[in-house]
């Protein structure tokens, strides 16, 4: 199964494609288009059951919610459970509730619809934080109240997995086996909440919770924020109406957890934003190191874990321009016309300054597999699980690089 997020913490910032063509292409008998307008068949077995347990929400709560949810006209044909015997882990199934004797074996299609009216919306991320913000402090009195009491507390170990919550001690010390890279990406989030006057609770609720809706701002949105993750998943959605549809082109069986994909995210992206690795199924995983020579600014070199172990074009041309001396550039531009000094650097010069990069780039990336391998020694020995997966995916990336450039160079030294 692939590494997904507990859903009452780190749950989506999947942006919602709103298509000007019928973006639900599926069997699923639960819907059917009539010109313009597309509609999702109601009938009793698509409202929300909610009947898991939860370490971060009473069963009282799930039950409100759960006629929230109905009264908001929300409909989905998916249930909330957890796996007791995995770290209470929660998710989204297809309902088997056997009550529903028409339900069909399998599903795929349309998995839920919400009025725009049971969302909280705001302008920006920010914005959203501190409406967010508002709507809890209203307590009871908070149109939105069943849906804030579900989410997660700063102290819940959901929220608390993501590496903005970490101790300062534990970020140093990660810093050493990743080249700064989480440790970067936090002191950016806590610069914003500091600068902004943000609630940390909320910013981080919205950062791994909210979708983007294009024109109509960033949203909470019941529901689909409780749906794990998975980079597999082809997933549309649309609004119409003021509604919002969400649809799945993979099948899935009564009883089997549905995912849906947040966007494409970096294992670096899903960690820091999520608390979670795609350790199994991400597609869209890459790594960077930082290239470092005397007297010039560091370059940072991006290695495309899905092409490969392909390096970016315009880290090579940076580096081209660091090695290669002004006299044979002006040599290259006064014997191929088609050249200019803006286009000159984006293929090899030679094959000496080629190798010459790659020599480089090999270095670092070599440095950076051996502090990656020994962050995955230290944190086995101190039982840090989510490091660990982490730095095993960032050392098959950088070695699928490595492997990339030796094919490039057989004889390359570093």
């Amino acid at each position: 199964m692939a590494a997904t997020s507990r859903w009452v913490a780190s749950t989506l910032a999947l942006f919602l494609t709103l298509s000007v063509n019928n973006a639900f292409q599926t069997s699923s008998r639960y819907h059917h288009n009539t010109g313009n307008t597309f509609v999702l068949i109601r009938d009793d077995s698509l409202v929300l059951k909610a009947a898991a347990a939860s370490n971060d929400s009473s069963d009282s709560d799930l039950l409100d919610f759960r006629t929230w949810c109905t009264q908001k006209g929300i409909v989905t044909p998916l249930d909330l459970d957890v796996r007791t015997d995995d770290d209470d882990y929660r998710f989204m199934k297809y309902s088997d509730d056997k009550s529903f004797a028409s339900r069909p074996d399998k599903i795929n299609g349309p998995i839920l619809r919400v009025s725009l009216d049971a969302c909280i919306v705001a302008e920006s991320p920010e914005d959203l934080a501190v409406e967010l913000v508002k709507e809890r402090d209203l307590g009871g009195k908070s149109a939105f109240a069943p849906y804030i009491k579900v989410l997660p507390p700063l102290s819940s170990p959901s929220l608390q997995s993501m590496p903005r919550f970490w101790s300062e001690e534990k970020l140093e010390k990660v810093s050493e086996f990743d080249g700064g890279q989480i440790y970067q990406r936090v002191q950016s989030v806590k610069k914003k909440c500091k600068e902004l006057n943000l609630d940390e609770w909320a910013l981080a609720l919205v950062n791994s919770r909210a979708n983007f809706l294009l024109d109509r701002g960033y949203a909470m949105t019941p529901i689909l924020d409780m749906i794990n993750h998975n980079s597999a998943s082809t997933t549309t959605a649309r609004i119409l109406e003021d509604e919002l549809f969400l649809s799945v082109e993979n099948e899935y069986a009564k009883g089997e957890e549905v995912f849906i994909s947040y966007g494409s995210f970096s294992n670096l992206e899903t960690i820091c934003e999520y608390g979670f690795v795609d350790a199994d199924s991400n597609q869209c995983n890459q790594e960077c190191v930082d290239v470092r020579m005397i007297r010039q600014l560091p370059v940072q070199v991006t290695i495309d874990d899905q092409n490969d172990g392909a390096l970016d074009p315009g880290s090579l041309a940076l580096l081209r321009s660091y090695l290669v001396s002004p006299e044979d550039i002006e040599d290259l531009l006064a014997n191929d016309e088609s050249l200019s000094i803006n286009t000159v650097y984006a293929k090899p010069i030679s094959e000496a300054v080629e190798e010459e990069v790659y020599s480089f780039i090999a270095s670092f990336v070599d440095e950076a597999i051996f502090d990656a391998k020994t962050g995955i020694t230290w944190a086995q020995e101190h039982g840090e699980d989510l490091i660990e997966t982490y730095l095993v995916c960032r050392v098959a990336v950088l070695e699928k690089g490595l492997a990339f450039m030796k094919r490039r160079f057989p004889e390359l030294l570093y």
